[in-house]
């Protein structure tokens, strides 16, 4: 009987035959895990009515949010591709943010202002403090037309909140601790 090529080969070189079938049995493995990750995503689906798993749902969550990176690179398989496209899978979750005018935002600051006495909204306070962010950066990038500069200004909009080494002249450390004492 006749010796395969494959298997003459493990015979020459044992560790590759080996090698071989670890790597085929892994692949076995990795494709059993991703079919139970998709049935548990297909039970999601039918309890939630969309397949948008929060990624801190555990391990689904994170498989999902995988699947979405492996796509976004171009490397998810597309037979993967089209089996979650068969069940709308939504491969953008985050969608931009919608465009509100300028002047809609500065309207939303002077509100924000007057029940909290300033204009430093943090930028954990959602898109207004993100606004207000992006206000400063491109003040700070000089590309930050003049009337809207004036207009931040008119309601006392600091365009520095932390005081650092070059926000004004440096006072010996006698002077202020003389200041200090008196």
């Amino acid at each position: 009987m006749p010796v395969s090529r494959r298997k003459r080969r493990s015979l020459a070189n044992p560790s590759v035959g080996l090698q071989e079938g670890r790597a085929g049995r892994r692949r076995i493995k990795y494709d059993e895990q991703w079919n139970l990750s998709f049935k548990e995503l297909l039970d999601y689906r039918s309890g939630h009515g969309d397949c948008n798993v929060p990624q801190s749902q555990g391990k689904l969550g994170t498989w999902v949010n995988h699947q979405r990176t492996a796509y976004m690179a171009g490397s998810l398989v597309q037979g993967r591709i089209d089996r979650l496209n068969s069940i709308d899978f939504n491969w953008a979750l985050r969608e931009a943010a919608p465009k509100v005018p300028w002047e809609t935002r500065f309207k939303e600051l002077v509100r924000y202002k007057a029940k909290h006495g300033d204009c430093n909204v943090p930028v954990s306070q959602g898109q207004l403090g993100k606004w207000v962010q992006n206000q400063r950066a491109s003040y700070k990038d000089d590309s930050l037309a003049q009337d809207r500069i004036d207009r931040l200004n008119s309601i006392g909009f600091k365009w520095r909140l932390k005081a650092t080494r070059d926000s004004g002249p440096r006072v010996p450390w006698e002077t202020r601790f003389d200041e200090l004492i008196q």
